[in-house]
């Protein structure tokens, strides 16, 4: 397989949670790092539309109401003006609440929960690079188009951290910056992501410790953006 060959495949096929790659395109991806980004960015995205569309659960009280007014209603004579207004004003409601649960962009609420998903993402254990430290300058460039944000890499030097390299991951229900540090012979993980990916507060230079399964994580915010690191 040659990379027309892969981008043939990849605007065809119609893939699902349990699909299969085929053989020939993942070694292809092997020996092609521009192919592996671009499909590792189109999986990311398939993965936010998926999470977008997530069934949503309806109020309770508002489930009572239709099925309340669907109840009484045996016919067009019996649907009187109030009725008619109420279940209107329902399925108005009904429609509103499901448009803001699509269009509202995904914050994190604490910073628990941001320390949980980097946990569980460096615990997955797929270290997959689509760059590695030799491009950094390409890199930052195309990591700052992807994600809408201009990316700034912290400096890590000073305490020991040697960069490999990274790729844009699905983190949570968005996207971010996934780097990959050495540092005495153990890999770890950076995740990198803009503030408004936080639905609270956070001042410049506040850090978050914990211990979770095991690992190390250390978050703070620095440069308009959220570092998470995981160790």
């Amino acid at each position: 397989m040659n990379c027309k060959d892969f981008e043939n495949w990849l605007l065809s096929v119609e893939r699902t949670s349990d699909s299969t790659v085929p053989n020939n395109v993942t070694e292809h991806l092997l020996i092609c790092a521009d192919c592996e980004q671009i499909y590792l960015l189109d999986t990311g995205l398939e993965t936010q539309i998926n999470g977008a569309f997530a069934r949503q659960d309806v109020p309770i009280h508002l489930e009572a109401l239709i099925e309340s007014d669907l109840d009484h209603a045996t016919g067009p004579p019996f649907l009187t003006i109030k009725k008619i207004t109420g279940l209107v004003a329902a399925i108005g409601i009904l429609v509103a609440f499901f448009y803001l649960n699509l269009n509202t962009p995904f914050r994190f609420q604490n910073l628990q929960q941001l320390s949980e998903n980097a946990v569980l993402q460096h615990l997955n254990g797929d270290f997959t690079m689509t760059f590695d430290a030799s491009r950094l300058d390409q890199t930052i460039s195309m990591l700052s188009k992807e994600l809408k944000f201009k990316v700034i890499l912290p400096d890590l030097t000073a305490r020991g951290y040697i960069l490999l390299g990274g790729r844009i991951c699905a983190f949570g229900k968005c996207r971010a910056a996934y780097l990959f540090y050495k540092n005495q012979e153990k890999v770890c993980s950076l995740f990198i992501m803009d503030y408004d990916r936080l639905e609270f507060e956070m001042a410049d230079g506040s850090r978050f410790n914990n211990i979770l399964k095991g690992c190390k994580t250390d978050i703070w915010k620095e440069n308009g953006q959220v570092y998470a690191m995981v160790y």
